[in-house]
């Protein structure tokens, strides 16, 4: 007869205490898994951060950029665009005796694209040999536009 009482007061014990882990346990875990958002009001990050920015916008035609000489005069002259958009370029290009002129160019991956004379033409990387002209070869940093017709080299 004395265990009877003792039984529902037991559980009723033991309810309680699991009551009271599960508790402690859940503002616990509510508080460990809350991510801390810190944040970082301090004017000396923000030329680091547009800085790494610019170079991860950086292209590989970035590179190109000045002036490119070929043979007789001939010269590709790259320079960004003056409208500042990345990727863009101003061309100066002499590509016979004839003629010099202006063209927009715009990077497509590692080729810098551009129309002349109605034709879609790409400037890439390559070698002296690949130029056409035996005033380049055998130099090693070289712009292509035409193979073995229109070269470049620096």
């Amino acid at each position: 007869m004395t265990r009877a009482p003792f039984i529902p007061l037991l559980a009723a014990l033991l309810l309680a205490g699991c009551t009271q882990k599960a508790d402690h346990s859940d503002a616990a875990n509510a508080g460990a898994s809350a991510p801390m958002i810190e944040t970082v009001d301090d004017a000396d990050t923000v030329p680091t951060n547009a800085a790494a920015a610019a170079a991860d916008a950086r292209l590989p035609t970035d590179d190109w950029v000045g002036r490119w000489t070929g043979p007789e005069g001939l010269f590709l002259d790259i320079q960004p665009s003056p409208n500042g958009k990345p990727g863009h370029y101003a061309l100066t290009n002499r590509d016979n005796l004839d003629r010099q002129a202006d063209y927009p160019g715009v990077a497509d991956g590692a080729t810098i694209r551009f129309v002349r004379d109605g034709q879609d033409l790409a400037i890439h990387p390559g070698k002296g040999d690949e130029t056409g002209f035996k005033h380049l070869a055998g130099k090693a940093d070289c712009l292509i536009v035409i193979a073995r017709q229109e070269g470049y080299c620096r």
